[in-house]
């Protein structure tokens, strides 16, 4: 498995939006890429700060979407949201466990 975590703030009093447009329009389109197979969303709206992480079967898959350009897409509409770009870092499974 390989994780992509894209680390991002948002501008003041935006962050329910942000988290809005992730769900409604990131999340769906997601779930059809080749190669995806969870996200989680989590962050602090008081201090308007999150971590989207993403996880593939494969770094290949990743790169793909990446790659494609459909990364790039989806995160167009949160130009206006984010208050700089995000720091995203992609890193292989080294340990997973589910309870």
């Amino acid at each position: 498995m390989f994780i992509r975590a894209l680390h991002f703030e948002v501008k003041q009093d935006r962050f329910d939006e942000a988290v809005g447009v992730f769900r409604n329009t990131v999340f769906p389109e997601l779930e059809k890429e080749p190669g995806f197979m969870r996200v989680i969303l989590t962050g602090d709206a008081a201090q308007n700060k999150g971590i989207l992480y993403s996880m593939w079967q494969t770094e290949a898959h990743a790169q793909q979407y990446v790659e494609s350009g459909e990364a790039a897409r989806l995160l167009a509409p949160f130009t206006e949201l984010f208050d700089q770009p995000p720091q995203i870092v992609g890193y292989p499974s080294i340990f997973d466990r589910e309870f």
